[in-house]
């Protein structure tokens, strides 16, 4: 027999108490977005469906007295749901700010990494837990702003609005100021041409800003010459992600 392949997690599903409470704590504190939102009529019930970046997702219901599930003392089951985060100590501060208590940091003995735990309105435990090193800032950043040249991705409204920030903004190599909806918008339709970066640099700017600056070369389509720009971005570290915040090109003389 083919043992079964499985995938990856495809979603977590939590019933709470108060929807209203927990719709607000899933996606205005912990920032998920929202895919789909249904009410059933017939099971006087909600279904809110959330993503995270990765593409996994939490289906967040509400039914009419539902019982409550005890989370202590510890019992057989499912303990508790973990989100992986680049930065443990930044979003628990962040937590912390918005009123949620937060355990004291913690380092797991046998990985080496930083972890806490809070809970949701229903007290459901949640972890915070650290992302394995894999790549330094410049070249995760590089990976990112790269993506956004991808046609796969400017051509998709779901992957644009993970990379992008809610106030996002951009003065366009024609002076245009774009929104995040505007450019999403644009992009939908555009007249896809290859792009190449080089000349890639990484400033810091603070523990959470990053400044990012190259030269992209667009390569001719029909009805579109080729087209040499200098590009910056300024990208933000929220919730253990970065986002682009801000993005700036500027034409240059083609190289004769």
């Amino acid at each position: 027999m083919t043992p079964m392949q499985l995938a990856r997690i495809h979603h977590v599903a939590i019933i709470c108490a108060d929807y209203a409470r927990s719709k607000r704590f899933y996606t205005e504190v912990l920032g998920l977005r929202v895919i789909a939102e249904n009410y059933r009529v017939a099971r006087d019930s909600y279904k809110l469906d959330l993503a995270l970046p990765d593409g996994s997702q939490i289906e967040l219901f509400s039914f009419p007295e539902a019982p409550a599930r005890p989370t202590r003392p510890e019992a057989q089951g499912l303990r508790h749901l973990s989100f992986e985060v680049h930065d443990v100590r930044a979003a628990a501060d962040e937590l912390a700010a918005q009123g949620i208590a937060v355990e004291p940091l913690r380092i797991d003995e046998y990985t080496g990494r930083c972890f806490t735990f809070f809970a949701d309105p229903d007290g459901l435990p949640l972890e915070l837990y650290e992302a394995a090193a894999a790549e330094d800032i410049d070249a995760l950043l590089l990976k990112l702003e790269g993506a956004l040249h991808l046609r796969e991705v400017r051509a998709s409204a779901a992957q644009l609005e993970e990379l992008l920030d809610e106030g996002f903004r951009e003065l366009g190599i024609s002076g245009t100021e774009w929104t995040r909806p505007a450019i999403i918008e644009a992009l939908r339709d555009e007249a896809f041409s290859e792009r190449t970066i080089s000349d890639f640099r990484v400033q810091r700017m603070a523990p959470d800003i990053a400044l990012v600056t190259y030269r992209a070369h667009r390569a001719a389509i029909p009805g579109r010459p080729e087209a040499d720009s200098l590009r910056s971005s300024l990208w933000r570290l929220r919730r253990g992600r970065w986002r682009m915040t801000f993005h700036q090109g500027t034409p240059l003389q083609m190289r004769t």
